[in-house]
């Protein structure tokens, strides 16, 4: 454990390090708090870092720790100098919290929520607690309906540029624990009914465009894709509406809030978005639609919403590719071919020749081939997807399209002689 508290210690933490170590420490002795502790803290600093990651591979053994904490911990008492045991559960009791918090809680486990901060703050100051205690007073203003609204939409207000990753939990602009009342439906709605205010002039109009970038989807950079959807981003894009901010502003690579939202993979956004009237032809700097930048990064379930709304299934970017030649997994390439796509599209070169350079596409090539993909096709050199792949001396690749054992690429074929 002392080579663990020094990698914890260390700035930032070496948790890449510290977490193996603690799990070798646990399988001997199972209930050793400090270890428990110390292993669910750094689980939650690497969700923090990284959501996805975390929602896929950490999220059960988080909560399992948190929860063997609690009861291993029950009936700690407040006062003294600061105890393991107290440590622990004032972390573990915030972490119960905010979990309760980001869903849609009854009023009991709000109260259970309130009683557990209190009891959590008793033992301990932590800036953890500030998660869990933001979700309970905008729950508590959301169940007083209309009476309560307004106090949430001052605080974004009051700080526009709200937002969940690389930033303090206790500092104003933490979004943290907010997801679920941001939510909520009654909320949504009375946004919806409000008319906008004007655009504010100056550097208030500019800090509310920018705050709507984030919560499209920006304030996820750079982890886009799955797993980022949600986090309250439908009431907080329509809050800033409310507000006055500029629905049509871009970034700086001239995506706007439907190529970010289709980034961050969040269905309900997206479709919030079409029916605010914008476009999914919108382009990028680099023609991109939200639908290419969709299928960019695996956002698989925002290419229904998008083609319902008009999206150009085999719209062109720069580049001559349509958003079939993005598909890196093949949930994305099959969502795109059930809505139609082509997958022979593309100006001479062809999907195919584009994911045969790609060592990790197999699976994605096998889905377009059962598809009709025809692989015999040749670009503007001549050459073949299977030709394409062997130049990268991809075998497997150049196998799936066809390639013969021992086939060479086109370059390294001798001319015909007539």
């Amino acid at each position: 454990m002392k080579k663990v508290d020094a990698l914890l210690d260390d700035v930032p933490p070496q948790l890449d390090d510290a977490i193996p170590l603690l799990r070798q420490v646990l399988e001997v002795e199972p209930e050793r708090l400090m270890a428990l502790h110390s292993l669910s803290w750094s689980l939650d600093a690497s969700r923090r870092t990284d959501p996805l990651r975390w929602e896929r591979e950490l999220k059960a053994e988080h909560w399992r720790l948190r929860d063997q904490v609690l009861s291993l911990t029950k009936g700690t008492k407040p006062g003294g100098t600061l105890s393991d045991a107290q440590r622990a559960r004032t972390l573990a009791l915030s972490l119960w919290a905010e979990d309760v918090v980001r869903g849609n809680p009854t009023q009991a486990q709000l109260d259970a929520v309130e009683a557990a901060l209190d009891e959590a703050e008793a033992l301990r100051e932590l800036p953890d607690l500030s998660r869990g205690r933001r979700g309970l007073e905008a729950w508590r203003a959301v169940r007083q309906g209309v009476k309560g609204y307004p106090s949430l939409l001052d605080s974004m207000a009051e700080t526009p540029a709200r937002r969940i990753l690389d930033v303090p939990d206790d500092d104003a602009p933490c979004f943290g624990g907010l997801e679920g009342a941001f939510s909520d439906e009654g909320f949504l709605a009375w946004l919806r009914k409000r008319t906008p205010a004007a655009r504010p002039k100056g550097k208030k109009g500019k800090e509310l465009d920018a705050a709507v970038l984030l919560a499209a989807g920006e304030d996820s950079a750079p982890f886009f894709g799955p797993g980022f959807g949600g986090f309250g981003r439908v009431g907080r894009v329509l809050a800033l509406r409310a507000l006055g901010a500029n629905l049509d502003v871009r970034n700086d690579s001239k995506q706007g809030l439907l190529h970010l939202a289709a980034m961050v993979d969040d269905a309900a956004l997206v479709k919030e978005l079409l029916s605010l009237g914008l476009s999914p032809a919108a382009v990028d700097e680099e023609k991109a639609t939200p639908l290419h930048r969709a299928i960019e990064n695996d956002a698989v379930a925002c290419v229904p919403v998008l083609v319902n709304g008009g999206a150009a299934i085999e719209a062109l970017d720069e580049n001559g590719r349509t958003p079939l030649f993005d598909a890196r997994v093949p949930l994305s390439a099959q969502a795109l071919l059930d809505a139609g796509a082509n997958p022979n599209g593309g100006e001479g070169w062809t999907v195919l020749h584009q994911l045969a350079c790609f060592m990790d596409r197999g699976p994605v090539i096998e889905v377009l081939l059962r598809a009709g993909a025809d692989a015999s096709r040749k670009d503007a050199q001549g050459k073949t997807p299977a030709d394409e792949a062997l130049e990268r001396e991809l075998s497997h690749i150049a196998s799936l399209l066809g390639a013969t054992p021992n086939a060479k690429p086109a370059s390294r074929r001798k001319a015909k002689t007539r």
